[in-house]
């Protein structure tokens, strides 16, 4: 059979709670098709309980979750309520229910909490569940059984046990309720039948395939879903029910400020940014000026239409200052201080004028109220400053305009997607006034539509399209006091973030400059430069796309102190190559070195030497003076020139090889500078008698096929000879 995931579990549980909630809107309880609907509508609860419990185990943080729980909430208290009306008194919605089953599952789970005060705690939000939840405890008791109880058939059972106690215990309560009259429902005892429909869900859970499946909009779809239903649910009941154009006037507006407030929550818990902080004033100033709005077109009286006022122009010198913050972050442009103190004087001014505009007729030369319309609205003259004030905002928004399309020309992918959207966004609150001019919509003011459109699209450039400058604000505390180098690039090349050590290195950086300006810097970014080193430290430069909602926002370069790590791989390599008492090479790294030249063809002469009457050193002074002896010859034949390479073969037994070196003139030269400087060496030694070298010396030949093996078999037989002969002499095969 068949497996759900659980977007389509979700989905399930969403289309039951539409069809229950039709039935309560729009039909009579008692008939047929309404208790199908209503037994239908049992799906939602077990399923959702179900989801809380599986979210509970698997969040990352408790805390985090049962903000979001709340928050969704709160939103959902008024759309419930706009419903429902009369029918559910003061109890509380199923999100308040599913908040109060995760409020236990939290504090049954804490480490921190005794016994002895979880009982209490848990105890008094059983209670707050029977006083004011929507369900009764059922839902919290369903979440219990679905976290606590693992095996699905165990499941089973409790949420059946459960939903027929509940029924039980319901009949039997109606049925006292009509001897005694202890509540004002008049009840029947079979009325509350159709709750065993919560047994139902069991049906499709056991098909959970536990995947995640693709999920509408977003991860918060459902609790966006809960009260949007709600208010459309509401709205149609009211328009059936009969309602003027008023009446919908004002509810459009209350749905655009809760659809405002809605957007606000979504982008508090979007990845912090100054991209965030900008959208966040931008989504505030717009609740401010909606509720503004709702209230001049909700008042009676004059002092009610100007205090809304006062808050519509509150709000539009926020809106201001929030686009011009907007645009900053979003098109990654500098914007000298001196504007945004501009900006702050003019609305200061503008503010003031609009408070004592009764006194001073600047901004209104004339406030009165007409009355003859539909509803009573403000009856206004304007003054010079209002005109001044038009155009000061008409400034504001072409410069921000002309900003977002010299910026959009500039970049690509995401990056646009995100300033075409900010770019529309400012042209969206005069969009409302344009229509109103036309006289389509008979004198009602629109400006909240265009504002909410604005709202929706400095959200999408925010959370869709991705803002990222995370980097920017965790590093600057962090990132500024390590040897490691961080810069950001966006798509069109422009630095977004440096750290001090960028500018250490590169010198003096400044943001939304261009790479280009730097020569290294642009190496470094188009793959010509990997590593570097300066000042006896060695780094790696690294560069990685930065991706965000699925596109690259731009370019990441590490630059990463590896001084350490290439000292230490010095180390390694000089222990591996070089002898370990005197510090110049060992044999295999000469072999290969000398091999190496053979295979150019380089000519040369191989020495072998060897100090004579050594073993009397050791056996008369000890094995400590005999080091010092080895490492003094290792030092003569270490400087005597760049063309001769030095090695120990082992014991007493040194090697050299002398690059070009093919005349004996010249190796005769080379041999008794050896035996010189060594006796110099060693002349203040009370050993130095014995203390003397035998060199044999063999030379590349053609016809030697100048191999290693070959040269060095030659210079061992010589090195015979010189110690047969005598010894502190030499000779050449």
């Amino acid at each position: 059979m068949k497996t759900l995931n659980r977007t389509q579990l979700k989905i399930i549980a969403i289309c039951a709670m539409v069809c229950d909630h039709i039935a309560w809107g729009f039909l009579d309880f008692m008939t047929p098709l309404a208790q199908i609907m209503h037994i239908i509508g049992r799906f939602t609860v077990p399923i959702m309980c179900y989801f809380v419990a599986e979210g509970f185990r698997h969040t990352r943080s408790v805390k985090q979750y049962v903000y979001r729980m709340m928050t969704f909430w709160i939103i959902s208290i008024i759309p419930f309520y706009l419903f429902f009306h009369e029918l559910y008194d003061y109890r509380q919605n199923i999100i308040f229910d599913l908040l109060l089953g995760l409020i236990v599952l939290a504090i049954l789970e804490n480490k921190k909490f005794k016994v002895w005060q979880k009982v209490p705690l848990v105890t008094a939000v059983f209670l707050v569940s029977a006083f004011i939840g929507g369900w009764v405890i059922m839902p919290i008791l369903f979440i219990l059984v679905f976290y606590y109880v693992r095996d699905f058939k165990k499941q089973a059972l409790w949420v059946c046990g459960l939903t027929v106690t509940l029924v039980l215990v319901l009949a039997g309560a109606i049925a006292l309720n009509n001897i005694w009259h202890f509540s004002h429902y008049d009840w029947i005892w079979y009325e509350k039948l159709y709750f065993l429909g919560f047994m139902l869900p069991l049906l499709v859970l056991k098909r959970y395939n536990g995947e995640r499946g693709k999920e509408p909009i977003g991860r918060y779809f459902f609790y966006i879903f809960y009260p949007a239903h709600f208010l459309v649910l509401a709205g149609i009941k009211t328009i059936m029910n009969g309602c003027s154009t008023y009446e919908i006037y004002v509810g459009l507006h209350f749905l655009a400020l809760i659809m405002c407030v809605g957007i606000l929550i979504i982008v508090l818990f979007a990845k912090p940014s100054r991209g965030q902080i900008g959208t966040m004033l931008l989504v505030i100033t717009a609740c401010i000026y909606t509720f503004g709005f709702i209230v001049e077109i909700t008042s009676k009286e004059l002092a009610g239409f100007y205090s809304g006022t006062l808050m519509e122009y509150l709000g539009e010198c926020l809106l201001i200052f929030g686009f011009t913050l907007f645009v900053k972050e979003m098109c990654h442009r500098v914007v000298p201080t001196f504007v945004f103190a501009a900006e702050t004087v003019f609305g200061l001014t503008f503010m003031w004028l609009v408070f004592t505009a009764p006194k001073n007729h600047i901004f209104y030369s004339n406030i009165g109220v007409d009355s003859t319309g539909p509803f009573p609205r403000l009856d206004l003259s304007y003054g010079w400053g209002f005109y001044i004030f038009v155009v000061y905002m008409m400034t504001v928004c072409i410069c921000c305009f002309i900003v977002c399309i010299r910026s959009i020309r500039r970049t690509v992918g995401a990056e646009r997607k995100r300033i075409l959207c900010t770019a529309i966004a400012i042209c969206c609150p005069w969009i409302s006034n344009i229509i109103r001019s036309t006289g389509i919509t008979k004198g009602y003011e629109i400006p909240c539509f265009g504002i909410l459109l604005a709202v929706v699209l400095v959200g999408t450039a925010l959370i869709k399209y991705g803002y990222f400058d995370s980097i920017s604000l965790a590093g600057e505390n962090a990132l500024n006091h390590g040897n490691e180098g961080i810069m950001v690039i966006t798509t069109n090349n422009k630095i977004a973030y440096f750290n001090k050590r960028m500018e250490q290195v590169f010198g003096p950086l400044s943001l939304n400059t261009d790479i280009s300006k730097n020569k290294m810097l642009q190496d470094i970014f188009a793959g010509n430069v990997k590593s570097l080193s300066m000042d006896n430290r060695y780094y790696e430069m690294r560069v990685e796309p930065l991706k965000e909602s699925g596109y690259i926002q731009g370019y990441m370069l590490w630059m990463l102190d590896i001084t350490e790590h290439h000292n230490t791989l010095i180390k390694i390599n000089d222990m591996a190559n070089k002898d370990s008492l005197t510090g110049i090479n060992n044999r295999s790294h000469f072999k290969q070195l000398v091999e190496e030249f053979l295979q150019n063809n380089t000519d040369g002469a191989l020495f072998m030497m060897d100090l004579d009457d050594f073993k009397q050193i050791n056996d008369r002074f000890g094995h400590q003076q005999g080091d010092a002896v080895l490492m003094k010859f290792a030092n003569v034949i270490s400087n005597l020139g760049d063309n001769i390479i030095p090695c120990r073969i082992g014991g007493d037994e040194f090697c050299l090889f002398g690059k070009n070196m093919i005349h004996n003139d010249e190796l005769q030269k080379v041999a008794v500078l050896i035996a010189d400087n060594f006796k110099k060496c060693m002349s203040e030694e009370k050993y130095h008698d014995i203390a003397t070298v035998s060199i044999g010396i063999a030379v590349t030949k053609n016809d030697s096929g100048k191999t290693f093996e070959k040269l060095y078999s030659n210079a061992d037989k010589a090195l015979y000879v010189a110690k047969n002969r005598s010894k502190n002499t030499y000779y050449i095969l």
